[in-house]
């Protein structure tokens, strides 16, 4: 897209970017704000650039990503130059703008890993493993309550316990094909009890085989959607 403004034609979580609006001349921008969290500082330099270049409207996201609207062409590379040197990001990546978070066990007591820190670890770690064409939804819960709603993403976490060599480790049950908007579903259990670090290497297997065995333009929810739980496992364990 020109101007680095993003096609319309794109699902409905992938928000981050430049994006024009109907009203001929703005544009919204879509900051990247990876699971959620954010400095005081930046949240008032985000406050300042939508004063000084837009309607002082800021927007929060489900997908705890920050939406800036009304900013007029002629702003737009100032509010990208800005946004930047805030520390934050109006790029869209396929893995890391669509991972989502709950609080874990940093400051929750029913969490049984630390979701934010594992899903930023993960997002690192599969950016430079796997190349992505489309988004991804990572959803990573750290107990059966859900806020992250892992059963709702193309790949959900659950936090667990997992004994690992006699020693109790932080880990996570695999869920796949989960779904929301026009295309909802649940997640299917796929594996239990993954280590965290386990998981890096379970998803990168995961993301490749799907690269590899996917038709055109077919989706990971669509891909996971018409093969039954034995056939993924199976796939999934021998990329």
């Amino acid at each position: 897209a020109q101007n680095g403004k993003q096609n319309a034609e794109k699902p409905p979580h992938s928000h981050v970017g430049v994006y024009a609006q109907k009203q001929r001349g703005l544009n919204y921008i879509g900051v990247s704000v990876p699971v959620g969290n954010i400095t005081p500082r930046q949240m008032i330099r985000l406050a300042e650039i939508a004063d000084l270049y837009g309607s002082g409207e800021v927007r929060l996201t489900v997908w705890q990503n920050v939406i800036v609207p009304n900013i007029p062409d002629a702003y737009v590379e100032t509010v990208k130059k800005a946004v930047a040197k805030a520390g934050l990001d109006w790029k869209q990546s396929n893995i890391r703008s669509g991972m989502l978070a709950c609080t874990g066990n940093s400051y929750c007591k029913f969490a049984s890993s630390n979701t934010k820190g594992n899903a930023l670890e993960l997002a690192t770690y599969l950016e430079k493993k796997v190349e992505l064409d489309q988004p991804i939804n990572i959803h990573l819960t750290g107990c059966p309550n859900s806020c992250a709603q892992h059963y709702m993403g193309d790949i959900g976490l659950l936090g667990t316990k997992v004994k690992v060599s006699g020693e109790t480790l932080e880990g996570y049950h695999v869920f796949v094909g989960g779904g929301f908007g026009d295309n909802q579903a649940v997640g299917r259990q796929v594996f239990s009890g993954v280590s965290v670090e386990q998981l890096k290497t379970t998803l990168e297997k995961m993301l490749t085989s799907y690269l590899k065995r996917r038709t055109t333009g077919e989706s990971f929810q669509q891909f996971t959607q018409r093969h039954d739980l034995n056939a993924l496992q199976t796939i999934f364990s021998d990329p």
